[in-house]
């Protein structure tokens, strides 16, 4: 490993730095605007067969599945924008699709306490971000807030004069309602009508079922948080967030 670079060297590893914070930064800013329908096409690396998004309990593998997953979220929130107009129309029925679009669904996902690795050759890079968040959002139940605490881990490539996401994980360590118990699993709330057409509503079966980290739980054993990047040469010298 290079021990040591010229001041212009420092300068262009800094601006990496800076970049892929601004890169995640807007990454959490899109999906707080419901932005889901962009993110592949505005943040994702194009022509890597090998993206992969990861969650608790499995994996999107692929361009296709990672962004029908971000479809299926925006898919979701249109259906929800329905109901709800439906649920309430003094209120809201005479708004376009458009305007009402969003409604009901608050997601804030802050990416904090960043951990990043620039590699030593400059064409990728590590990051491990811990998560203090929160999300609002209508069940079959009705409206819900959880707390959610977790971590993104994210591996980045260098394609032409931008940084992209490469592999990311999201995965909790708690996502549980507020004011219940968040070391257990909350019960299920009464099904109301008006919201029943949710309750068929699925997202995209992972391309790979695993357990990617184990939710807390009073039976969990230790857990240390994902491994964090380490300096490295090349990527194939250290380890990978992906899949």
């Amino acid at each position: 490993m290079k021990t040591s670079y010229s001041t212009e060297q420092l300068v262009d590893r800094w601006e990496d730095q800076r970049d892929i914070k601004n890169l995640m930064g807007i990454y959490v800013n899109h999906v707080i605007m419901n932005m889901d329908a962009d993110i592949f096409e505005n943040l994702w690396a194009k022509g890597c067969d090998d993206v992969c998004y990861g969650e608790n309990e499995g994996w999107y593998v692929g361009p296709n599945a990672v962004q029908g997953y971000y479809n299926a979220n925006r898919e979701r929130n249109t259906l929800v924008a329905k109901l709800l107009q439906q649920k309430f129309p003094e209120e809201i029925g005479d708004k376009t699709p458009e305007e009402i679009f969003g409604i009901g669904t608050f997601r804030v996902y802050p990416a904090a306490c960043p951990v990043i690795e620039i590699a030593e050759d400059g064409e990728t890079a590590k990051g491990l971000w811990y998560c203090w968040g929160s999300h609002a959002e209508v069940t079959p139940g009705g409206p819900t807030s959880n707390w959610s605490w977790g971590f993104f881990a994210a591996d980045f490539i260098r394609q032409g004069d931008a940084w992209k996401i490469w592999h990311l994980q999201f995965t909790n360590d708690v996502d549980a309602r507020c004011g219940s118990n968040w070391g257990k699993p909350a019960e299920a709330l009464p099904e109301l009508p008006e919201f029943a057409e949710l309750k068929d509503y699925a997202m995209p079966a992972y391309s790979v079922k695993t357990t990617v980290r184990e939710a807390y739980s009073a039976a969990r054993a230790l857990t240390p948080s994902p491994r964090i990047p380490e300096a490295y040469s090349t990527f194939s010298e250290t380890f990978s967030y992906g899949v």
